[in-house]
């Protein structure tokens, strides 16, 4: 989870935390207890703003905690594995292993997250309309109103139909299932992404410029980030389209030379004679099983004179840090597993379960340059 603070885990995934976000508490608290919660129910203690003001901070982050849980449980349930899940400046995020392979499971994952927005936001409004307006019981309403607007106002944002928002790729589920393109969907919903944080930060310019709305900063900030974004998703789009319909079958290196665990790495390469595409090999027991994978950069990360006396089991990787992927994947998700994996190399089983060959992602490049050619032929 790189520098983020962890948290623990829920249902078996990753919590964490940026630093950054406790500047955001003490800045969103702040606005609470100075100017939001006074103006929606005056009369009570400076403290009394403050600790609501804190309550308020904690529900604001436990509700995109909520927000990111509902995108984490549905990708485990669409088979997709997750990563961790954190709390940002920006937000939540939750880190997949690969990106959804149908348009189904991207609609899915995708709109659950302001469905559990919104959920939390009418939760949060029914508490306020069900408290006492008296005394301390209308400061909590207060709070409560004001959680419900909040996760109301980011569910409704959240659905803006632009990427990298949850409401971009709902689009892109809709034109991927209409056109068949994954590709298409990407460029046309990261145009679209492009288009709206450009107005966004054009927006909040306008506003510091001619009003001095310092908040408009903050449109600024939020909408360059989704420019940005967006076109990183538009220049990824001719890629995607490269590997439409591409397997795991039609990029691996296939049929790489096996390395028997009781041999040193000497003898291995003795021995073997693999293929340019050929960079890493299934080690295999003496039960005719495999037991781990041995790299060509582990191999030449130690000095060719100790390689005779070196086991191949002393540079192999075991099965438990691998990445396994089938045959029948769809390319470009089985590749971001293998990058999001301990090791950039993934074993490649058959439906039978035999190890028939390696993907890393060099596969990517072959599976370009055979579309070009391809192409160029026709």
């Amino acid at each position: 989870m790189g520098k983020d603070i962890p948290l623990g885990r829920i249902a078996g995934i990753k919590v964490g935390m940026d630093v950054s976000v406790f500047l955001f508490a003490v800045f969103l608290a702040f606005m609470l207890a100075v100017m939001q919660l006074p103006n929606l129910s005056d009369g009570h203690s400076t403290a009394a703003y403050w600790i609501a003001a804190g309550a308020g901070a904690l529900f604001f982050f436990l509700s995109l905690l909520v927000h990111e849980i509902g995108h984490a449980l549905v990708a485990k349930d669409e088979g997709i594995g997750v990563e961790s899940m954190g709390l940002t400046l920006l937000g939540g995020i939750t880190r997949m292993e690969s990106s959804p392979t149908t348009p189904g499971a991207e609609f899915r994952v995708s709109v659950i997250g302001p469905v559990a927005s919104a959920t939390c936001g009418v939760v949060f409004l029914v508490g306020s309309y069900l408290l006492p307006d008296t005394g301390l019981w209308d400061l909590a309403g207060a709070l409560f109103f004001w959680a419900g607007y909040v996760n109301l106002f980011l569910a409704v944002l959240n659905m803006v139909p632009a990427a990298p928002l949850d409401g971009g790729k709902v689009l892109s589920s809709a034109i991927w299932r209409a056109t068949g393109s994954q590709a298409t969907a990407m460029l046309w919903s990261g145009a679209a992404g492009i288009v709206a944080g450009m107005a966004l930060a054009t927006w909040g310019l306008r506003n510091v410029t001619r009003h001095g709305d310092q908040l408009g900063w903050f449109n600024i900030g939020v909408g360059m980030y989704v420019a940005f974004s967006a076109f990183q998703q538009v220049r990824a789009a001719p890629l995607y389209r490269a590997l439409d319909g591409k397997t795991v079958s039609d990029a691996m290196a296939a049929g790489p030379p096996s390395a028997a665990s009781w041999s040193t790495v000497g003898e291995f390469l003795r021995t073997s004679f693999p293929r340019p595409e050929h960079q890493a090999y299934p080690v295999v027991g003496t039960d005719g099983q495999v037991s781990g994978l041995l790299t060509a950069s582990a191999i030449r990360a130690v000095p060719p004179e100790s390689w005779d006396g070196l086991p191949v089991t002393a540079l192999a990787y075991p099965l438990d840090r691998l990445t396994v992927v089938h045959t029948d994947e769809a390319l470009i998700p089985a590749i971001q597993k293998v990058e999001g994996g301990d090791v950039r190399h993934a074993l490649v089983v058959a439906p039978d379960g035999r190890v028939v060959g390696t993907l890393d992602p060099s596969a990517v490049d072959r599976a370009v340059h055979e579309h070009e050619r391809q192409t160029a032929g026709v």
